[in-house]
């Protein structure tokens, strides 16, 4: 009996050591991880105050050549500060476009400094035509005020962060990004594209395509990033509009962010710090890229591009639903190209996820060569095609006319069922881009 008992409290002790050894193993490992995450977190943080810096850097210096063009009555310095305004412009909204949270909170910022890049690049343009400037010149103090609203907000925000009061991690644009181009800031621009038709008129309110579908976890979203994006990284929450995940990491050795729904795992936006060197991929190329990197992700396999822009070893490919004809401009995907090695740099799906969904059209009463009747016998018709496409918080069913007068294009919208005109669109010059048919 006695040597049971010793065997037994043997076994005993035996089995506490053990346990104690797992509670200490544990209670590392959930350290670890703890330490992993606050470390992810900490790097997410610094990341958006960077873009933040940045992105004040470069708003302070297209106020300070607007209010130069203010004073001046030079013509070719005016093209000198012009051309500098375009490049701190689309210098600024490329830092914002690669910020890791969601760009339908600071979309306002990047619609504006995209804006700012046009009226800049529409101005040379239109002196490097001879033509009237006049306009031009009368939206400067504008938009000069508008510039300094936007520096003032961008340095009130930067003020709260320093002072430790104010999380970029948790409320990035709660306060700062969300009013930027309305109000005060809402300036009358020229109808101009920068990057495809449509591609900034996007409703946020509700989001339509991850509707009914399942809410995933953290492992999964994480799941997700690495296989459809070879992203590998910390997950964490961020709420807004719809309700995310962001994983950010690497992608090999390159550092990468991807965002998607918390809802069914829709990737929102993403971003692949790559090489951009010599270009060796034409249109068709990055085209057909897009195309497979868009099936990749799981979108709908109905998008077909609508839109080609090269920019600086990149293209950005602006992909659309294409349905028995008819353009679904409302549920853009852009997808971002190197042309040196065809790999894949960004995504942009907020348009898609937000809109995306089944629809009851009306029946066509027009045809296409009663289309090409409403549109200005001036207007030279290169394609017509049926589209859908966003007018304030709702949707047209029209005729997409594309014309060219005096070299200049221009995309007119009739509608298909009333034949009355709904909009209409020109794109500055070849460099802005280029319908795909």
């Amino acid at each position: 009996m006695k040597t049971k008992s010793k065997v037994l409290i043997t076994v005993t002790a035996l089995l506490m050591i053990a346990l104690v050894g797992v509670v200490i193993w544990l209670s590392v490992w959930v350290g670890m991880e703890k330490r992993n995450a606050e470390t992810a977190r900490r790097e997410s943080e610094n990341t958006y105050t960077y873009a933040l810096y940045d992105s004040y850097d470069s708003v302070k210096e297209v106020e300070n050549n607007l209010a130069k063009m203010l004073a001046s009555d030079s013509e070719p310095e005016n093209i000198s500060i012009a051309a500098d305004i375009y490049k701190d412009a689309t210098a600024a909204a490329e830092v914002v476009g690669k910020l890791p949270v969601e760009m339908y909170k600071h979309e306002g910022l990047l619609k504006f400094l995209n804006q700012v890049g046009d009226f800049a690049s529409s101005y040379i343009h239109a002196v490097g035509s001879g033509a009237d400037v006049s306009a031009f010149e009368n939206q400067i103090e504008d938009i000069y005020v508008a510039a300094e609203n936007v520096r003032r907000i961008l340095g009130d925000v930067i003020e709260r962060v320093d002072s430790g009061d104010f999380s970029l991690m948790e409320q990035i644009d709660s306060q700062g990004f969300i009013n930027i181009t309305e109000g005060e800031n809402n300036i009358e621009y020229p109808s101009i594209i920068y990057d495809g038709p449509f591609s900034d008129a996007t409703e946020k309110s509700e989001w339509k395509a991850p509707k009914g579908m399942i809410e995933i976890d953290e492992q999964t979203a994480k799941k997700i990033a690495y296989d459809k994006l070879g992203v590998k990284g910390e997950a964490s929450s961020l709420d807004g509009d719809e309700a995310l995940y962001v994983v950010q990491g690497k992608a090999g050795d390159k550092d990468a962010y991807v965002s998607l729904t918390k809802r069914g795992g829709i990737i929102v936006n993403a971003m692949i710090d790559g090489e951009v060197g010599e270009s060796k991929t034409d249109e068709k190329k990055a085209e057909a890229a897009a195309l497979e990197y868009a099936a990749k992700m799981g979108y709908d396999d109905s998008l077909a591009p609508v839109w080609y822009n090269e920019i600086g070893g990149t293209a950005v490919v602006n992909l659309a639903p294409v349905i028995d004809g008819v353009v679904f401009y409302p549920d853009l995907v852009k997808i971002k190209v190197s042309l040196s090695d065809g790999s894949l740099l960004g995504v942009e799906a907020c348009a898609y996820c937000t809109n995306h969904c089944d629809r009851d059209l009306p029946n066509v009463v027009m045809t296409k060569d009663s289309a090409k009747t409403c549109v200005s016998k001036r207007l030279t018709v290169t394609n017509v095609r049926l589209a859908v496409i966003p007018i304030s918080n709702s949707e047209r069913f029209c005729y997409e006319v594309s014309a060219e007068y005096k070299g200049l294009d221009y995309f007119v919208y009739v509608d298909a069922v009333t034949g009355s005109q709904v909009d209409v669109l020109r794109v500055i010059d070849d460099n802005q881009g280029t319908l795909v048919v």
